[in-house]
């Protein structure tokens, strides 16, 4: 609706479009479209859409990057810091360049074995407080060598930028993330807990101080991973992992190789079963779609559910020895209560073949070059293969294995793919063997972003006067909802019409033509107070806005006919 344009607001009843919109409290955009045509014979050109975006976006962002730090990471690790200015550039604000009010935390991949090896860099290690963890690295945020990469505060646990300016470093976030990250190394335990190690950083009560001082209740919370083998998060004390947990003969396998077998499935039969079996005694395979992460049957342990037993897993079990992939993410939704639809992104690069790559993709256990060199009695062992391969080293076309090429590989992420389908359309998937990851980074920068920035309207409206000189005319219906029970107010919202600088009352106004703030369509809403209004009578924390409008579909129709004038405009 242009300044000068002139304002006919026709009332609907509820049930044709509907914007949910949530003010400060709930700084987030989640998208949803159904479609109900009108009742006729034929598609009618009008739909009924829900959406719920945000008034006053709040741009906070807590975003937390869990980079695997096992032996095999160091040319992903290299690709991840080359893009991640990407991501920061999809940040900034298209208006005015800005970024939002941003905290960056890295954590690693590293939980240890409970104490299941001696040594090695699974063992006992040493963190920088100089306690001896059996963990690994517990969560912690990582700020390695953080003064040499410009970090200016000594006891910062993350990154912050703040109202247009670096809070606790110099220079571009962009290049101190990148610096961060890089001295990680790939030192880390090889039984990667990627998955558990965003619940140690993030949930646990051992780690309540970093939380305390890094999440902030109103922000998005965004959490990214980077890893090339699956998640093997396991109960602290379920005793699956050392050499030969429970007397088991594993000395025909890779270490790791337990975490496929053990939790994932094909062809509707459990890995654990024969063939491949555990320990692992046929080699195996079958089409990737085949195959996915067990759920639903995980091995009772208190770190579940409080009142469970630990069950011995050092022994063939029935039962998936890892730890239930829904508990994970529901202790990360935990964060954020009933926004957590809204307020979480979870995004992941990963063993996962790109699109076009899925319906060949193989899913293969068999012999490779024993990893652990020093053991001469194994030249050969079972291990899981690649998944995907980098284009610049591709898998051999005899189907032989080569370990540069896996190096460069992944293998199946399934765990991690199911992790990411907990969060719906809020979650994101990327192949880790891409040749780079710019276009990854920019999605993820671009889908976080979407969330931070103004309200949209991404949808043709319904031009009630039918005359295009005169502008958008729009026909909606705009009133507050109770954050507590849901209600919206019988009094509608007015549309603020052309005094909206010195509105009385509470009022909704649409622009059009914003293609900086808004560039799908140009059309902005804002929802304006009187002066002092916010002081005076503040709206209760999570106030929604329901919105109805009409909007157009894609039927085309018939010219000269109202539903043609009145969807016949260009955006």
């Amino acid at each position: 609706m242009t300044g000068n344009s002139k304002r006919s607001i026709r009332l609907l009843s509820w049930r044709t479009l509907r914007w949910v919109v949530t003010l400060p409290a709930l700084p987030l955009v989640w998208w949803a479209c159904t479609s109900h045509p009108l009742a006729q014979p034929t598609p009618a050109p009008e739909q009924q859409t829900n959406i719920r975006v945000t008034v006053k976006p709040n741009r906070q962002l807590d975003l937390v990057f869990m980079v695997d730090n096992s032996p095999s990471m160091a040319p992903k690790q290299a690709k991840m810091n080359a893009q991640f200015p990407g991501l920061i550039n999809a940040l900034k604000d298209p208006s005015d360049q800005t970024l939002p009010d941003l905290r960056v935390a890295i954590i690693d991949s590293d939980l240890g074995t409970g104490g299941a090896y001696t040594s090695s860099t699974c063992g006992p290690k040493t963190l920088p407080d100089g306690t001896v963890s059996n963990w690994g690295d517990v969560g912690h945020f990582q700020m390695i060598g953080a003064t040499a990469c410009h970090v200016t505060s000594s006891d910062a646990l993350f990154l912050e930028y703040k109202t247009g300016l670096p809070v606790n470093y110099t220079g571009d976030i962009a290049d101190v993330f990148k610096c961060l990250a890089s001295n990680l190394g790939t030192a880390g335990c090889g039984e990667e807990h990627q998955l558990q190690a965003f619940e140690f950083a993030l949930y646990i009560a051992n780690n309540k101080t970093q939380q305390d001082l890094f999440l902030r209740p109103s922000a998005y919370l965004g959490l990214v991973f980077l890893s090339d083998e699956d998640d093997c998060s396991a109960a602290t004390n379920d005793k699956m992992f050392g050499t030969s947990p429970g007397g088991t003969d594993l000395s025909n396998e890779s270490a790791s190789l337990r975490c496929y077998t053990r939790s994932h499935s094909c062809n509707n039969k459990n890995l654990s079963d024969s063939p491949p079996g555990y320990p692992t005694n046929a080699p195996f395979a079958t089409a990737l779609n085949n195959c996915s992460a067990r759920m639903g049957d995980e091995c009772s342990n208190p770190t579940d559910d409080p009142k469970n037993p630990e069950t011995d897993t050092s022994l063939p079990t029935s039962c998936n020895p890892l730890k239930s992939i829904k508990v994970l993410a529901d202790h990360i939704k935990a964060i954020k209560g009933d926004a957590a639809a809204d307020q979480i992104l979870v995004a992941g690069i990963f063993g996962w073949p790109t699109d076009t790559e899925m319906a060949n993709a193989q899913y293969k256990i068999d012999m490779v070059p024993n990893p652990t060199t020093q053991d001469t009695a194994h030249p050969k062992v079972y291990d899981s293969w690649p998944v995907c391969y980098d284009p610049s080293h591709p898998a051999p076309k005899d189907g032989s294995f080569d370990t540069v090429a896996a190096g460069w590989g992944a293998t199946a992420g399934l765990r991690m793919s199911a992790f990411i389908d907990q969060f719906g359309a809020n979650g994101l998937k990327f192949s880790i063997c891409q040749a780079d990851f710019a276009n990854s980074m920019k999605q993820i920068g671009d889908a976080i972003a979407k969330k931070l920035q103004n309200l949209c309207v991404d949808y043709k409206l319904y031009d009630t006067d039918l005359d295009p000189t005169n502008g958008l005319q729009p026909s909606c219906r705009v009133a507050y909802r109770d954050p507590t029970t849901g209600k919206e107010d019988p009094n509608s919202l007015p549309e603020c019409g052309t005094s909206a600088a010195t509105a009385d009352k509470d009022c909704w106004q649409l622009t059009t033509g914003d293609k900086v703030k808004c560039p799908a369509t140009g059309q902005l809403v804002t929802v304006l107070r009187p002066a002092g209004a916010d002081a005076t009578n503040p709206l209760a924390p999570g106030t929604q806005v329901s919105m109805q409008c009409r909007t157009c579909t894609d039927f085309n129709a018939p010219v000269g006919s109202d539903a043609y004038k009145a969807c016949n405009y260009s955006l």
